[in-house]
């Protein structure tokens, strides 16, 4: 019996990692809403995606574009985050108030669905660089200070 679970749990993890975007794979356009409800689609014109799906992976991100809010004066950078492992009355009460605070816009991914194929690791940021929505390049980050490094 313990083999059988252990099999069923490796082909469901299998087809979890399978379906994750990867270098060369062109992303989907992202139609997503930022904190203000407002349609925000991740296309053709953007050529980098920082994304998030913890909570120090969003700090990693908002502490960067803190320290150089001109990174985001471009159309070129989205920030992508997913919320969908919040509480939603977190999400509502404490976090995207938060997020109305920012001076930039942040695509939020609510129920998880659209962003569940981007590339991510436990508490890091996550970088896409892309080329006419083909991936180039995914770089993970857990300093601020080298997230920075990549996006100059």
């Amino acid at each position: 019996m313990k083999a059988i679970i252990l099999v069923i749990c490796s082909l469901f993890a299998t087809s979890v990692w399978a379906n994750t975007y990867g270098i060369g794979d062109q992303l989907e356009t992202l139609k997503l809403q930022d904190q203000y409800e407002a349609d925000y689609a991740v296309d053709h014109n953007v050529t980098r995606v920082l994304f998030s799906r913890s909570m120090d992976g969003g700090n990693l991100i908002q502490e960067a574009l803190e320290a150089e809010p001109g990174l985001y004066e471009t159309n070129s950078l989205a920030y992508v985050a997913d919320i969908s492992g919040m509480p939603s009355l977190i999400a509502r009460f404490v976090a995207i108030p938060q997020f109305k605070k920012f001076d930039y816009r942040v695509a939020l991914d609510r129920e998880g669905e659209i962003t569940k194929a981007l590339p991510a690791e436990k508490d890091r940021a996550t970088l896409i660089e892309l080329t006419d929505n083909k991936i180039t390049h995914i770089s993970y980050f857990e300093s601020t200070e080298t997230l920075l490094e990549a996006l100059k």
